[in-house]
């Protein structure tokens, strides 16, 4: 399927976010409630005090109802954050393993839940950090672009949306470029056999009609 242009100019954040709506999450239901039949399958029941496992968008609406406390990921968390940060700094260090849409779903919890988030200033800060220095390592990536490919392992939705029009048009430069050069480098061969085979002619010629 060809990408069309607004693939290739990347998604707004509101967008990544709604995309990101299915991930699931942990809650605290502070309600008794009967199971739940949604599209994607059966949550429920919930019962306090046991959490439950729940799409985001739900986590959401039942937070903003005050029905649950959304528990936040491990990953969230001040102390692992400030480790992903350590590990990330370092030098010659690859992309260290996030979730796909971790940008999108810390907006959305910070946003919707920071009362159930602990210290959530702080993790906002190093998701600061975290998003800075892994900029500046793409950045070092683009740098190793190639007309076959740019290989960045562990990059997220976000990260990818960010230097999805500089590398689509980066690589469609350098993919013309090459066909340039192969072109070119065709017509060379192509004088050249000429020039050889005008050589033999004119070998021919001059040994036949020496005067």
């Amino acid at each position: 399927m060809a990408i069309t242009t607004r693939q290739q100019d990347g998604f707004t954040m509101p967008e990544l976010e709604y995309l990101a709506q299915c991930e699931r999450v942990a809650i605290v239901p502070l309600h008794r409630m009967e199971r739940l039949e949604l599209v994607t399958g059966t949550v429920g029941p919930f019962r306090p005090p046991q959490k439950a496992v729940v799409p985001l968008w739900l986590a959401v609406m039942l937070k903003r109802a005050s029905r649950c406390r959304i528990v936040a990921p491990d990953w969230l968390r001040y102390e692992h954050l400030r480790t992903l940060c350590c590990e990330e700094d370092q030098p010659d260090s690859l992309f260290t393993r996030l979730p796909h849409h971790y940008l999108e779903i810390a907006h959305v919890l910070l946003t919707n839940a920071e009362d159930d988030i602990v210290d959530a200033q702080g993790i906002r800060r190093l998701l600061q950090d975290l998003r800075e220095t892994r900029q500046s390592k793409t950045r070092e990536g683009l740098k190793m672009l190639n007309s076959l490919q740019l290989q960045m392992d562990n990059l997220s939705a976000a990260e990818i949306n960010e230097i999805r029009p500089l590398f689509a048009r980066s690589f469609d430069m350098l993919r013309r470029l090459d066909a340039l050069a192969a072109t070119g480098e065709q017509t060379q061969r192509q004088a050249h056999a000429s020039d050889s085979h005008y050589s033999e002619l004119d070998d021919t010629f001059g040994s036949s009609f020496a005067y």
